[in-house]
């Protein structure tokens, strides 16, 4: 390719030196971070990129501070060269947030515009673009493809792509949306610029260096460069063609003060259970096995199932045994979960940190399971989180005591910074390695402080092991290639792996596996193997030797096999199945067909070319054992009801202990920041008793001095009353966030307190369901006779997907109770919203049994109000003895009002408004039921009590 060579000598001239220091940089406006020497000779390579040709590749190995470099060259545009932008950057959803807080910490004089949010927010954003100036402009991959035809308005002076492996191939749509853009000069950030072979090299090439390395001449430069392993003339050319685009650096070069790193692989066994389904994922396609080319699809299928066994057989639907309870059968079923659940026992004594990755956010869901059963804490992120809840977890396992972070491997793997731990363990492998490595870059980066282990359970004898093993392979080619300046993975790699077909990878291990159909999981002595720790700290000691290895290398002494890999150490990882492996699959395929005859029949075997089938049913195998008697069964439900007791008892236990030391955490933290709450204190078990017996009796009764609710036309934030407090209560949701119209915007317009108290308690975690906030609102109007507080009852939640609940009536319930006690004490009427109002299927009736239980029986002066609308003036019905009307609430209401003045009414209100109250016609007439069943009083007699609602 000496074409290549002649175009860049001709197009990209020979770089000068631009003399980048730190403390140009600061007077350029460069804050809060002092960089590190390889950082600056980073900042300088690409100052020098940035005079000489349109793009280039900063491949630096995760973790050594590629966005802060980043950072600095925009800094370098802006104040030595004038060029104040736009900028635009482009990352994953995940770490623009980190984007975000890098860019006003360390570059504050660039103002930052972060495009994100559902359409409408997405459109504001745009509106405000035409007034407000900004230098740098942050989003996603995918908001840029979606909103393309916005972002192609302007000319950026520089395009930053994270993770721009997301680019490898040149016919994506993300590549050709890109290409389209006007930019001036390219910056592409990744840690792995070589994932699989050169084509996707080129494809980066390609983007930053269009001119040059032209779409058309993909194909003759990676035949050109395929055999570079044999020609060390082809391998420097190779090298003299990327040195003028591409720098990387490694941490053992230029990071040598970074703790170090050690990586370690733990083989476990597997259960009766996953080693029944693993056979019988097996043998269900047999003929899939017959023709490779063809049936590649079902292999994959195969090999998928056989990976989820390995993980957990609960990952199959209906192998999880009724009733779906939480227990030791979670841990005891898999031999992987078996395994993790010593580990992580060991490492929470130790007081490490830890970050769990896997492949499957199923797999996931059985560790979160796991984690609650144990009662260890964690945050989770996986594909499915929300931006905004992705960078609360960050933030809570950062800045709080959590155990246990659960990360999907893609989701969780590229971009962020978790320092904050200290061990890394990969449940499953992914297929491509660099990935894995991504994830482990999470943790072992600039500003880790503590030596950091980074451990991988494998099933041994399993599919997963030997996929692994080839990943290891290829990855040290990888690394090799890297190193030398050779960059074609295309000669070994990739015939490497065609020289194993597809089924007799999965045939690998069977021969050892099913050699026994018992459960293969063992005790482990997790000190020896991963090694000591002291004061939370993983101990360096370069003497010290695993168990793990010094026993795997006696069982190589004895068997004469390829040993298992435990350290990366430029061992030979491959390996291929054995002929045993194939008389061990031969076998299987006998077994089958024999039970299958047994089942269904030599003759409807014949008819049907099925082969094999999961006729069988799939059970745990058990040895035959002597029927019980009864008095032994009883024995034995017994003894399992007292282990059952005992396990609930310490659960209760260790959760209660939990609650206490979270209860004094938080109360440390709301006293280092002031922070009072304002929440009203449960009331205590007696009052609840005597509450008990103020019976249905009351509540139901048809005296209406005794469960008088009043009806009101008007404005609640306005209280119908003249002397005494008056308490205004408000159901909210524990977000946190105030919402907009309606009540919330008139509380806002009486008072201030409102958004702020909510808002504050929010920030502080003092949002639980049935909580009550309650604080004076009379900031901005007031009363003479009295003072006006507000009451905001939590009573509704919102999830991660900020969707939000119903009102939950037990939290209604446990918050009237509150506000009882707080109106008694202040000797306050209480005044309701007509709450629920216009929400379809919400239970109203339930709700006012528990206003008029809680308040109004119990002498408490209660107003329920419903706003005022605009009606056309109608006669006045007359009085109706139906109590089946079927007109509206609203309706009724505003036929039923007169211009009477209400007389029962405490005082004229001092809004400006004058409500009305509904008229009490009803009031001391006797209702009489003659000759009806008993159903047909009770339902009559509840119309009545709701009348006219």
């Amino acid at each position: 390719m000496t074409d290549i060579l002649a175009k860049i000598k001709t197009s990209v001239a020979e770089k000068k030196k631009t003399p980048v220091v730190q403390s140009d940089l600061q007077k350029w406006g460069l804050k809060g971070i002092q960089l590190r020497p390889y950082q600056l000779d980073g900042v300088q390579w690409l100052a020098q990129c940035l005079n000489n040709q349109q793009g280039c590749i900063l491949g630096d190995e995760m973790g050594l501070g590629k966005t802060c470099q980043t950072i600095s060259l925009l800094v370098y545009m802006s104040g030595a060269l004038g060029k104040e932008g736009p900028f635009l950057v482009l990352s994953p959803l995940s770490v623009m947030e980190n984007w975000r807080k890098e860019l006003e910490c360390f570059a504050p004089s660039l103002t930052v515009l972060c495009y994100k949010g559902d359409k409408d927010r997405r459109a504001e954003i745009q509106r405000e673009t035409n007034t407000q100036d900004f230098n740098v402009l942050l989003t996603t991959y995918e908001l840029c493809l979606k909103d393309a035809s916005f972002l192609k308005r302007w000319r950026w002076k520089v395009l930053v792509v994270d993770e721009a492996h997301r680019l490898k191939n040149q016919n994506s749509l993300l590549h050709k949306t890109l290409t389209e853009f006007s930019v001036g000069f390219r910056v592409l950030l990744t840690g792995t610029p070589i994932q699989n072979n050169l084509q996707e090299l080129y494809s980066l090439l390609s983007f930053i260096q269009p001119s040059i390395f032209t779409a058309d001449d993909v194909d003759s430069f990676v035949s050109s460069y395929s055999k570079i392993q044999n020609q060390p003339a082809l391998a420097a050319e190779l090298q003299s063609v990327l040195e003028p685009f591409l720098l990387r650096r490694v941490k053992s070069e230029v990071a040598v003060d970074l703790p170090k790193k050690t990586e370690l692989v733990v083989y476990h066994g597997m259960s009766a259970l996953q080693k029944k389904y693993y056979k019988a994922v097996l043998t269900k396609d047999l003929e899939a096995f017959g023709n490779e080319q063809g049936s590649k699809t079902r292999l994959l299928n195969i090999l998928m199932n056989l990976r989820k066994c390995v993980d957990h057989p609960y990952l199959f639907d209906g192998v999880e045994p009724e009733p779906f309870e939480m227990g030791e059968h979670l841990v005891e079923a898999s031999g992987k979960l078996f395994l993790l659940d010593s580990m992580l026992t060991f490492l929470h004594k130790g007081g490490h940190r830890v970050l769990l990755f896997s492949q499957m956010t199923r797999m996931l869901d059985i560790l979160q399971d796991y984690m609650e059963y144990r009662g260890y804490s964690y945050e989770r992120l996986d594909g499915s989180v929300r931006g905004e809840e992705r960078n609360l977890a960050v933030k809570n396992f950062s800045s709080k005591d959590i155990f246990v972070f659960l990360l999907s491997t893609k989701a969780g793997g590229v971009g962020m910074n978790l320092t904050a731990a200290d061990t890394v363990i990969f449940v499953d492998s992914d297929f491509n390695p660099q990935n894995d490595l991504q994830a482990a870059a999470r943790c072992h980066r600039i500003g880790q402080n503590r030596p950091v282990k980074v451990i991988r359970l494998l099933a041994r004898d399993t599919v997963e092991e030997i996929m692994y093993s080839r990943a290891v392979s290829k990855l040290q080619l990888t690394n090799t290639v890297i190193e030398e300046g050779r960059f074609s993975l295309m000669d070994q790699a990739q015939s490497a792996a065609a020289g194993l077909q597809l089924s007799e990878i999965l045939k690998f291990g069977i021969d050892k596996l099913l050699s026994s159909e018992e459960s293969s999981i063992q005790d482990v002595k997790l000190e020896k193997i991963l090694g000591p720790s002291r004061d939370n700290e993983w101990v360096d000691d370069e003497q010290y030797t695993p168990l793990m290895e010094e026993e795997e290398e006696e069982e190589e002494d004895e068997s004469d096999v390829q040993n298992h890999m435990y350290f990366f150490e430029g061992k030979d990882y491959s390996k291929d199945p054995s002929s045993e492996d194939q008389k061990g699959f031969d076998r299987l395929l006998e077994e089958q067909l024999v039970e299958f005859q047994k089942t269904a029949g030599e003759g409807r075997a014949l008819r049907h070319k099925t082969g094999v089938s999961l006729s069988v049913p799939l059970g745990i195998p058990t040895r035959k054992r002597k029927p019980l008697t009864e008095a032994e069964l009883e024995l034995r439900r017994q003894r399992r009801e007292e282990a059952a007791a005992k396990r609930a008892k310490l659960q209760e236990d260790m959760k209660k202990k939990q609650q206490e030391q979270k209860y004094k955490k938080k109360m440390a933290w709301w006293e280092s920041c002031g922070y009072r709450s304002r929440c009203l204190q449960p009331v205590d078990s007696e009052e609840e008793e005597e509450e008990e017996q103020e019976d249905d009796s009351s509540i139901c009764s048809t005296d209406s001095d005794s469960t008088d609710i009043r009806y009101v036309l008007g404005d609640v934030t306005h209280p119908h009353t003249a002397q005494g407090d008056a308490i205004i209560v408000h159901c909210v949701d524990d977000s946190g966030r105030w919402g907009r119209g309606g009540l919330f915007t008139a509380l806002e317009v009486r008072s201030d307190e409102p958004r702020k108290q909510y808002e504050l308690a929010g920030k502080m975690k003092d949002l639980d369901l049935g909580n009550v906030l309650l604080f004076p609102i009379d900031d901005k109007q007031s009363r003479l006779g009295g003072q006006d507080q507000l009451a905001l009852i939590v009573a509704q939640q919102r999830d991660k997907a900020n969707n939000l609940s119903g009102i939950f009536l037990t939290a209604l319930d446990e918050g009237l109770k509150k506000i009882y006690a707080a109106a008694k004490r202040n000797k306050a009427s209480v005044h309701l919203p007509r709450i629920g109002h216009s929400t379809r299927g919400f239970n109203w009736y339930g709700t006012e049994r528990l206003i008029r239980k809680h308040l109004a029986s119990r002498g408490i002066a209660t107003f329920i109000y419903y706003h005022s609308r605009t009606v056309k003036k109608t006669a006045a019905p007359q009085t109706s003895t139906s109590a089946t009307s079927t007109s509206s609430p609203e309706a009724h209401l505003q036929n039923k009002l007169t211009d009477e003045t209400e007389a029962e009414s405490p005082g004229p209100s001092t809004s400006t408004q004058s409500p009305a109250q509904l008229p009490s016609f009803m009031k001391g007439v006797c209702v009489f039921f003659y000759n009806l069943a008993a159903s047909e009083r009770k339902r009559l007699a509840r119309y009545l009590v709701t009348y006219p609602f």
